[in-house]
């Protein structure tokens, strides 16, 4: 008996899953807010504003200090749309895990290997890692040379950091026009006003997915890291001041 299947996913089908899939899933489990380091309140954006006495006593590692800091309302929405956006990626995974088991199913029960499964997972984990980089660096979770930094105490990591953030910026605004530059060349000009490409470039192999909107999280993932950069900014001026207005007391 022959139980082979040619099953190959649409496109739209994929596209539409990653859009509406986190959504579902996040209104079937409930939405759950993951505290920024040692925050009081569940949301983050909300974490209440404390004395500088209280941020020395109790900011034990710089995702504390930042948890502390009043913020404004530019930070609130900013940290919000990083939380919401590192949660729904996150249920990708969940995609990952229906996608890979239809294709150990349809391999060694059905003798009917893809070629889609395997990109269609590969370019997901990229746009995901894209996506949820303003989310790592909401929550303090990026890789960091820590040689002095863990010593230097709020008030010290903050202009530390305010410093660094100099090159932050570089590295933002440089990452979000070569992503730019990459999904523009990805798209006819002969159809788009925006494109430099030309044509609309897709995948060699029989899924032939379309490339450009995988390019162009790139430069959403771009966007989001640099006003993530600049809501933490404008909280490692907030503990500086705390801190400094607290030395000029004691």
């Amino acid at each position: 008996m022959d139980l082979s299947i040619k099953f190959v996913l649409p496109h739209w089908l994929y596209w539409g899953g990653l859009l509406l899939f986190p959504l579902v899933y996040i209104a079937l489990a409930g939405w759950r807010e993951k505290p920024v380091g040692e925050a009081p309140a569940d949301d983050p954006a909300a974490a209440p504003a404390v004395t500088s006495d209280a941020l020395d006593e109790t900011a034990s590692s710089k995702a504390a200090a930042l948890a502390q800091a009043p913020g404004n309302a530019f930070t609130r929405v900013v940290d919000r749309m990083s939380q919401f956006i590192g949660v729904f990626v996150a249920y990708w995974t969940v995609i990952a895990v229906i996608v890979y088991f239809y294709e150990v199913v349809a391999r060694y029960f059905l003798r009917s290997p893809t070629n889609w499964a395997h990109e269609s997972m590969f370019l997901m984990f990229g746009m995901q890692y894209v996506l949820a980089g303003a989310y790592a660096y909401l929550h303090d979770a990026h890789v960091r040379v820590d040689l002095f930094y863990a010593k230097a105490g709020p008030r010290g990591q903050a202009a530390i950091d305010i410093v660094t953030h100099f090159f932050f910026l570089i590295f933002a605004l440089a990452f979000i026009w070569t992503a730019w530059t990459f999904f523009s060349s990805s798209m006819s000009q002969n159809r788009w006003f925006w494109a430099t490409g030309y044509s609309d470039e897709s995948s060699f192999t029989e899924w032939a997915v379309a490339y450009w909107p995988v390019k162009f999280t790139l430069v959403l993932g771009g966007v989001f890291l640099l006003l993530q950069g600049l809501s933490r900014l404008v909280k490692d001026i907030q503990i500086l001041s705390l801190t400094g207005r607290e030395a000029a007391h004691g």
